[in-house]
């Protein structure tokens, strides 16, 4: 029988963090091809991982990732879709339950763009 092994990431370095308004950021995300956020602990945001190389590939199996940004907004409560002031929509996936995204939005809250 096939082993099974969940192992969480040692360390998650993030390049940039980009705080936007909600307006903004539902902007941003309808642009794209798949226009869908995350949602976690009050925050709305997407997190997009560098470009695939070799050696990153090699960093991932010693359980380092690497994300290019994470792109954020204030949105206290969870809903399937949300809609701009301008009627832009885009869907929404909990991710309440995931101990990384919910470890990622922790650490978020404790960096000084959290209140700029």
């Amino acid at each position: 029988m096939t082993k099974f092994v969940h192992k969480s990431y040692d360390t998650i370095y993030v390049r940039d963090m980009i705080k936007l308004s909600l307006d903004d950021l539902i902007g941003m995300m309808s642009s794209l091809e798949a226009a869908h956020a995350y949602w976690a602990e009050g925050v709305l945001f997407a997190s997009f991982a560098m470009a695939e190389s070799e050696e990153l590939a090699k960093k991932e199996m010693n359980n380092e990732m690497y994300l290019d940004k994470v792109v954020f907004a204030i949105c206290e409560k969870y809903s399937k879709t949300v809609k701009s002031s301008t009627n832009l929509e885009i869907g929404v996936l909990n991710m309440q339950k995931s101990s990384l995204y919910t470890d990622l939005i922790k650490w978020l809250k404790t960096q000084s763009i959290w209140n700029q």
